[in-house]
């Protein structure tokens, strides 16, 4: 059954060609109603998940904790005419992914010599022949700046926000940029309640990574051999991601971590396991992972080489029915607290022994594994959060135990304005 589910999915997902963005990722009409509820004139954006949110850029080769050598200006009061900033190496990228931002305003950086003076004709060393003629390369000659700051304060001042309330994502960055006029305040919560609701476009590319992550979980399943160790599934999975198109993180993409034995403690990977995956091991599937940028999440419960049986079975039954009802009820408008008391009830009518020690939780997903606010408009914590048409939800749900009893699921929900739909196509039953 394994082998036929496996052929079906590596059907079902084709190894996807890269290719350009079709459209704009940003929920423009949320980012401006979010901005003004939360009194804020104008973005800066230089986080790089929050400028490829903005602008469709994904440059290669820079690391998270380097200076960040783009940035994205936005007003509210003319959120279609942004400014997006980069180091001059980075306009070559710009043929290959255009941006549906159309004022792009380069930098000298780190590649040019540091003992020659700038000149406006140094951005000519990076304009490739096919650039020249686009619409934004003109503007990208007559804005060129020789530092960065002086690009990002330009494009403030000429989107009339030197006076305004600003928010960056690094306020840090807001603060060395010297805006003696302005008001800093912290963009985080900003781009982050707009990231919640996803574009058609997002749900698309969320949609390619759930099915990623899928034939990428079912073709682990298939390769396992008795003698295999954790490390092992774990190179495994990370291949077939690779081979898929997909990406992972060091230490590796599957988080739960499996104590032997009875042993009912709630454990993530250290990617140092190597004890043998035994017949028999309740092995919960959760896997993390990108593609273009976009984020999967989730899998399920496989009993190496077998079935569930006893408790094991009684664990799973109750846990597809939870799942079952809890998508129902994922609706807009109703808060994570009550979806986690239904799934305790749920699973005390299931039969569950001590169902209270039975765990069920949410975050958002896109970019990150997070895609929410952390506090309101109105500066209150966001901890019990409301569901809202378009966001995409994971619904875990955990039934802790032995090796052989513990059993696990997590769904990820498209939240629709009257009914959500689950994203992977295998259903809530074991692997």
């Amino acid at each position: 059954m394994i082998r036929n589910e496996m052929e079906k999915h590596n059907n079902a997902y084709n190894t996807p060609t890269r290719k350009p963005l079709a459209g704009r990722l940003c929920n423009l009409d949320r980012l401006v109603a979010v901005m003004t509820a939360r009194g804020i004139d104008g973005i800066v954006a230089s986080g790089a998940n929050n400028v490829y949110y903005l602008t469709g850029f994904n440059p290669i080769a820079h690391k998270s904790d380097e200076p960040r050598p783009y940035a994205v200006v936005l007003s509210r009061h003319a959120p279609d005419r942004p400014v997006l900033v980069m180091a001059d190496y980075y306009v070559g990228t710009l043929v290959a992914q255009p941006s549906w931002v159309a004022d792009i305003r380069p930098y000298r950086a780190v590649m040019m010599p540091m003992d020659v003076a700038p000149t406006p004709g140094d951005i000519e060393r990076f304009l490739p022949r096919n650039a020249h003629g686009l619409a934004w390369t003109a503007g990208a000659r007559q804005h060129f700046s020789f530092d960065k700051a002086s690009a990002v304060r330009g494009a403030i001042a000429d989107l009339g926000l030197a006076t305004s309330r600003i928010a960056f994502d690094d306020l840090g960055y807001g603060m060395s940029l010297g805006l003696e006029s302005a008001t800093l305040a912290d963009g985080y919560d900003v781009l982050m309640d707009a990231r919640a609701i996803k574009t058609d476009i997002e749900i698309s590319m969320l949609e390619r990574a759930a099915a990623l992550n899928e034939a990428a979980i079912l073709q682990t399943i298939a390769a396992w051999q008795p003698g295999c160790n954790w490390r092992d599934l774990g190179h495994t999975y990370a291949k077939a991601v690779v081979d898929l198109g997909g990406f992972v993180h060091d230490p590796g993409g599957m988080v739960w971590g499996h104590p032997t034995g009875t042993d009912p403690a709630i454990q993530l990977q250290t990617g140092f396991e190597t004890d043998e995956v035994r017949r028999g091991t309740n092995v919960m599937f959760d896997c993390h992972g990108i593609i273009d940028l976009y984020c999967w999440d989730g899998g399920k419960t496989w009993v190496v080489d077998g079935q569930p049986e006893g408790v094991a079975k009684l664990h799973a039954d109750a846990t597809a029915k939870v799942a079952e009802t809890m998508i129902a009820a994922m609706r807009p408008g109703v808060r994570v607290s009550s979806l986690q008391q239904l799934a305790r009830d749920t699973y005390r009518k299931c039969g569950v022994h001590d169902a209270d020690h039975t765990i069920a939780f949410f975050h958002g997903l896109g970019l990150s594994h997070m895609d929410l606010p952390t506090r309101t408009a109105d500066g209150k914590p966001n901890g019990d959060w409301m569901l809202e048409p378009d966001m995409v939800v994971p619904l875990h749900l955990l039934v802790p135990g032995g090796e052989s009893t513990r059993w696990w699921l997590e769904e990820i929900v498209h939240i629709g304005a009257q009914h959500s739909r689950p994203l992977f196509s295998w259903g809530f039953g074991p692997n």
